[in-house]
């Protein structure tokens, strides 16, 4: 049972590090708004992401987050990831599209907080409450 957790544990760490490097390669482009004509919104999704990305790794290594809390925040960031690829598709990011991703954000933002504070604390092989 050990194991398994361990390897869990060890699965979505390297989930979370090769999204990262996909992210900083394929979305390196976007950092200055370049990308999207002009509009600024899309470097600062990209930084929020990134902040978010931070915030989730930093609880699972503090024992904030439980293997499934981290497993559930990861799906959810590359939902948004996803999202954003389909609608960087021509090009640009209009204001709806801007709207509907950070909306996203917010709500995956409340989601770490919830998941980080919930009084349940990973310690190695044991669950605390």
């Amino acid at each position: 049972m050990k194991i398994i957790k361990i390897l869990a544990l060890l699965g979505g760490l390297f989930l979370i590090g090769n999204a990262e490097a996909h992210y900083d390669s394929h979305y390196r482009d976007y950092r200055d708004g370049s990308g999207f004509h002009g509009h600024r919104g899309g470097a600062r999704i990209n930084t929020e992401q990134w902040r978010q990305r931070q915030r989730i790794e930093g609880g699972l290594t503090r024992g904030q987050l439980t293997p499934y809390e981290y497993a559930q925040l990861a799906r959810q960031q590359r939902h948004i990831e996803r999202v954003e690829r389909r609608f960087k598709q021509d090009g640009r990011l209009d204001w709806r599209e801007r709207q509907i991703l950070k909306e996203k954000l917010t709500r995956a933002s409340e989601d770490i907080r919830y998941f980080k504070h919930n009084d349940r604390y990973y310690g190695g092989n044991r669950f605390y409450r």
